[in-house]
Protein backbone atom coordinates (compact mmCIF):
# COMPACT_ATOMS: atom_id res chain seq x y z
CA UNK A 1 0.00 0.00 0.00
CA UNK A 2 1.42 3.43 -0.92
CA UNK A 3 2.39 5.81 1.87
CA UNK A 4 3.14 9.51 1.63
CA UNK A 5 4.43 12.42 3.65
CA UNK A 6 4.06 16.08 2.62
CA UNK A 7 5.59 19.33 3.86
CA UNK A 8 5.22 22.90 2.64
CA UNK A 9 8.24 24.97 3.64
CA UNK A 10 9.78 28.35 2.87
CA UNK A 11 11.82 28.39 -0.34
CA UNK A 12 15.01 29.02 1.62
CA UNK A 13 18.32 27.20 2.17
CA UNK A 14 17.41 26.54 5.82
CA UNK A 15 14.49 24.34 4.75
CA UNK A 16 16.83 21.63 3.52
CA UNK A 17 17.76 20.53 7.06
CA UNK A 18 14.10 20.32 8.09
CA UNK A 19 13.27 18.27 5.01
CA UNK A 20 16.18 15.87 5.57
CA UNK A 21 14.87 15.35 9.10
CA UNK A 22 11.45 14.56 7.64
CA UNK A 23 13.12 12.05 5.29
CA UNK A 24 14.99 10.34 8.15
CA UNK A 25 11.81 10.07 10.21
CA UNK A 26 9.87 8.80 7.22
CA UNK A 27 12.52 6.17 6.44
CA UNK A 28 12.30 4.91 10.02
CA UNK A 29 8.49 4.87 10.10
CA UNK A 30 8.27 3.05 6.80
CA UNK A 31 10.99 0.56 7.78
CA UNK A 32 13.03 1.43 4.69
CA UNK A 33 16.49 0.03 4.01
CA UNK A 34 18.74 2.42 5.95
CA UNK A 35 21.68 1.69 3.63
CA UNK A 36 19.77 3.69 1.01
CA UNK A 37 19.16 6.71 3.24
CA UNK A 38 22.30 8.64 2.23
CA UNK A 39 21.44 8.44 -1.48
CA UNK A 40 17.84 9.50 -0.81
CA UNK A 41 19.01 12.40 1.38
CA UNK A 42 21.40 13.63 -1.31
CA UNK A 43 18.70 13.44 -4.00
CA UNK A 44 16.32 15.37 -1.72
CA UNK A 45 18.98 18.00 -0.98
CA UNK A 46 19.75 18.49 -4.67
CA UNK A 47 16.07 18.82 -5.63
CA UNK A 48 15.46 21.29 -2.82
CA UNK A 49 18.66 23.21 -3.63
CA UNK A 50 17.57 23.58 -7.25
CA UNK A 51 14.18 24.92 -6.17
CA UNK A 52 15.81 27.38 -3.77
CA UNK A 53 18.29 28.65 -6.38
CA UNK A 54 16.23 28.62 -9.57
CA UNK A 55 12.52 28.76 -8.75
CA UNK A 56 10.07 31.51 -7.84
CA UNK A 57 7.63 31.99 -5.00
CA UNK A 58 7.92 32.04 -1.23
CA UNK A 59 7.26 28.36 -0.57
CA UNK A 60 7.84 24.91 -2.01
CA UNK A 61 6.13 21.63 -1.32
CA UNK A 62 7.94 18.34 -0.84
CA UNK A 63 6.20 15.01 -1.08
CA UNK A 64 7.72 11.66 -0.18
CA UNK A 65 5.73 8.72 -1.55
CA UNK A 66 6.60 5.08 -1.11
CA UNK A 67 5.23 2.32 -3.29
CA UNK A 68 6.68 -1.13 -2.58
CA UNK A 69 10.47 -0.60 -2.49
CA UNK A 70 10.52 2.71 -4.40
CA UNK A 71 10.56 6.16 -2.83
CA UNK A 72 9.49 9.07 -5.01
CA UNK A 73 10.86 12.41 -3.83
CA UNK A 74 8.96 15.30 -5.43
CA UNK A 75 9.54 19.03 -5.07
CA UNK A 76 6.90 21.47 -6.30
CA UNK A 77 7.92 25.08 -6.89
CA UNK A 78 6.67 28.25 -8.54
CA UNK A 79 8.83 28.17 -11.67
CA UNK A 80 7.63 26.81 -15.00
CA UNK A 81 11.20 26.35 -16.30
CA UNK A 82 12.17 22.67 -16.39
CA UNK A 83 15.47 21.55 -14.90
CA UNK A 84 18.33 21.48 -17.38
CA UNK A 85 21.07 18.96 -16.63
CA UNK A 86 24.42 20.29 -17.75
CA UNK A 87 28.01 19.21 -17.78
CA UNK A 88 29.94 21.25 -15.25
CA UNK A 89 33.65 21.71 -15.73
CA UNK A 90 36.13 20.71 -13.05
CA UNK A 91 36.47 24.35 -11.99
CA UNK A 92 32.71 25.03 -11.70
CA UNK A 93 31.42 25.37 -8.15
CA UNK A 94 27.87 24.41 -9.11
CA UNK A 95 25.91 22.81 -11.91
CA UNK A 96 26.15 19.14 -10.96
CA UNK A 97 22.83 18.72 -9.15
CA UNK A 98 20.77 17.12 -11.89
CA UNK A 99 23.67 14.83 -12.85
CA UNK A 100 23.86 13.68 -9.21
CA UNK A 101 20.11 13.05 -9.26
CA UNK A 102 20.48 11.09 -12.52
CA UNK A 103 23.25 8.97 -11.01
CA UNK A 104 21.48 8.14 -7.73
CA UNK A 105 17.90 7.66 -8.90
CA UNK A 106 16.35 4.95 -11.03
CA UNK A 107 14.51 7.67 -12.94
CA UNK A 108 13.50 11.31 -12.63
CA UNK A 109 11.18 13.70 -14.37
CA UNK A 110 9.42 17.03 -14.43
CA UNK A 111 5.69 17.67 -14.64
CA UNK A 112 4.37 21.13 -15.51
CA UNK A 113 1.66 22.63 -13.33
CA UNK A 114 -0.30 25.87 -13.62
CA UNK A 115 2.11 28.41 -12.16
CA UNK A 116 4.95 26.00 -11.53
CA UNK A 117 6.21 22.44 -11.81
CA UNK A 118 7.04 19.30 -9.87
CA UNK A 119 10.49 17.77 -10.25
CA UNK A 120 10.69 14.21 -8.93
CA UNK A 121 13.17 11.37 -8.62
CA UNK A 122 12.73 7.76 -7.62
CA UNK A 123 15.21 5.94 -5.41
CA UNK A 124 15.20 2.44 -3.93
CA UNK A 125 14.13 2.18 -0.32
Amino acid sequence: MPSSSIATVPRAPQSSARLRSMLWTTFACWDCDTTRLDDAALVLSELVGNAVRHAAGDTMQVRLRRTADVLRIAVQDGSTAPPAPRDASFEDESGRGMRIIEALSSRWGCEPLPGGKVVWAEVAC
